[in-house]
C-alpha cells in the first residue's frame, strides 16, 4: 500500500498501546501533521478527559468523542491517534476507512497490563487492582477487536520500543 500524503492515517488499538507516542513519530517521519483525538476533545471542550468522564460518564464522553471524530473526518489530514474506544460501531469504522488508512497496533494483553498498572490518568481504570484491570482489558478487547481487525494494516505492538513499531508502520505504508 503506497502512502499518499493526501490520505490521512488513523491509529487504533487499546489504551496503553502507545498510539499517541507512535503517531507523533510516524507523522514526523512522513512530514505530516499529528493530532491526538483526546487532546482535540480537551481543546474543543476546555475540559480534561477525566473531568468529562466525571461529569458525563463514559457514554457522555463517547458521544463527544464520536462527534469530534466525525468533525475531523470532514477534512482529515496527517496522522490521528484515536482513543482506545473510538471505534464504537461499524459506521465509524467505515467512515474512517473511507477517509484514509486505518492501522491497528495489536499489543499483547500482558504488555497492556504492565503499562496500564502504572497509569494514574485514565478514568476507566482508576482504582482497579491488577486482577480487575486484567479482566477489563480482556473484556474491552473482546468488544473492540472486531472493529480493530478491520484495519487496512495490522502491526504488532509487542516491540520493546516505540521506534520499532513506528518503523513497522512506515514499512507497511510504503509497500
Amino acid at each position: 500500500m503506497n502512502q499518499n500524503n493526501n490520505q490521512a492515517i488513523f491509529l487504533c488499538g487499546m489504551m496503553g498501546t502507545g498510539k499517541s507516542l507512535i503517531g507523533k513519530h510516524v507523522a514526523r517521519k512522513l512530514n505530516l501533521p499529528f493530532t491526538d483525538l483526546d487532546s482535540q476533545i480537551e481543546s474543543e471542550t476546555g475540559k480534561k478527559i477525566p473531568q468529562i468522564f466525571e461529569e458525563k460518564g463514559e457514554s457522555g464522553f463517547r458521544e463527544i468523542e464520536k462527534n469530534t471524530l466525525i468533525n475531523y473526518l470532514y477534512d482529515p489530514k496527517g496522522v490521528l491517534a484515536l482513543g482506545g474506544g473510538s471505534l464504537q460501531n461499524q459506521e465509524l469504522v467505515d467512515l474512517i476507512k473511507n477517509s484514509g488508512i486505518l492501522i491497528f497496533i495489536d499489543t499483547p494483553n500482558e504488555i497492556l497490563l504492565s503499562r496500564l498498572k502504572k497509569s494514574r490518568r485514565r478514568p476507566m481504570i482508576n482504582g482497579l487492582d491488577t486482577d480487575q484491570l486484567k479482566k477489563l482489558i480482556e473484556k474491552l478487547l473482546e468488544e473492540r477487536k472486531p472493529f480493530y481487525n478491520q484495519a487496512n494494516i495490522i502491526v504488532s505492538g509487542a516491540a520493546k520500543s516505540y521506534e520499532i513499531t513506528t518503523d513497522l508502520i512506515i514499512k507497511e505504508l510504503i509497500k
